[in-house]
C-alpha cells in the first residue's frame, strides 16, 4: 500500500503532506495515515509548529470519498463519520501552532480539516473553500456545522451552509474564514516562514493558550459532534434526497430532490 501521507521535519516545523491524486479524497487510507502521522508529530518534541498541505496541484482536500461512501451501509458510514470527527479532533488537539495551506480547494471535508487548524492561509486565487454538502442532500459531518459559527458567527455560517456558498481566497478573508491571502506562488514561502516564527516561540505556553481555547467549548463541541453524527448518518442511510444527490454527482448531472 503506498503512502498517501507522509511528514517530515524542518527548522522545527513538521511538515504533514497529503499525495492522494487527484483531489485527496477522505479514503479511509489517507484518513488511518493522517490519524498516523498526527499522532507521531504530537510526541515528537523537536516538532514545534505543524503545517498541513497538498502536493496535489489545485487541491488542498476535496472532501469524502463518494464512490466509497456509495459502498457503505448505514452502520458502515456511521463508523467512517466517527473515524473522521475522531482524526480531526486530534488535529485540533496538537499542543503545537497548527497552520493548513490552501493552495487548492478546501471543500467539504477539507473545509472541515483547515478548521481544526488555529490558522488558514489560502492562496488568493484559484483555490475555493466552503462546505457544500447540503447540494448532496447531507451535512457537513465532521465537525463543520459547529467549528464554523465558532470561527465566523452565525449568521455568516448559516448563509454558507444552507446554500452551499464556496469562497475564494479574498472573500473568505473578508468573513474571518481564512486569515491571511498569499499569492499563490508566495503562499508555501509565506506560510513556512510563519511556522518557523511560531516554532521558535515558548512552546509550552502555546500548548497551554490553546488548552486554555478549548475548554470553553470543549463540552458543546462533544454534544454538538455527537447531533452531526446522528443527522448525517439519518441523512444518507433514511433520506431519498442524499441518495439523488450522492448519484447526480457521480452522474454529473443536477440532482433533482423531492424533499424527503
Amino acid at each position: 500500500m503506498s503512502d498517501v501521507v507522509r511528514w517530515e521535519k524542518q527548522d522545527g516545523v513538521a511538515h504533514i503532506i497529503l499525495n492522494s491524486p487527484p483531489a485527496n479524497a477522505m479514503s479511509p487510507q489517507l484518513m488511518a495515515q493522517l490519524d498516523h502521522a498526527v499522532g507521531e508529530v504530537a510526541g515528537d518534541r523537536d516538532c514545534r509548529a505543524v503545517v498541513f498541505r497538498s502536493e496535489v496541484k489545485k487541491v488542498f482536500m476535496a472532501g469524502a470519498d463518494l464512490k466509497y461512501l456509495l459502498s457503505l451501509d448505514e452502520p458502515g458510514f456511521r463508523e467512517y463519520i466517527k473515524s473522521s470527527q475522531d482524526t480531526f479532533n486530534r488535529i485540533e488537539s496538537l499542543p503545537k501552532p497548527t497552520i493548513a495551506i490552501l493552495s487548492g480547494h478546501a471543500l467539504g471535508g477539507g473545509c472541515e480539516f483547515s478548521l481544526c487548524c488555529d490558522f488558514r492561509y489560502m492562496a488568493d486565487s484559484g483555490a475555493l473553500i466552503g462546505l457544500p454538502e447540503v447540494g448532496l442532500g447531507l451535512l457537513p459531518g465532521a465537525g463543520g456545522t459547529q467549528r464554523l459559527p465558532r470561527l465566523i458567527g452565525r449568521s455568516k455560517a448559516t448563509e454558507l451552509l444552507l446554500r452551499g456558498t464556496t469562497l475564494k481566497g479574498p472573500d473568505a478573508l473578508t468573513i474571518g474564514l481564512v486569515d491571511r491571502v498569499y499569492p499563490s506562488e508566495s503562499l508555501l514561502a509565506e506560510s513556512i516562514r510563519q511556522a518557523e516564527e511560531l516554532a521558535r516561540g515558548a512552546t509550552e505556553a502555546i500548548a497551554q493558550i490553546k488548552a486554555c481555547l478549548r475548554a470553553s467549548s470543549q463540552e458543546a463541541l462533544s454534544a454538538g459532534l455527537a447531533q452531526e453524527l446522528d443527522g448525517i448518518a439519518y441523512l444518507f442511510g433514511r433520506t431519498e434526497d442524499s441518495k439523488e444527490g450522492l448519484l447526480a454527482f457521480n452522474e454529473k448531472r443536477p440532482p433533482a430532490y423531492k424533499g424527503r
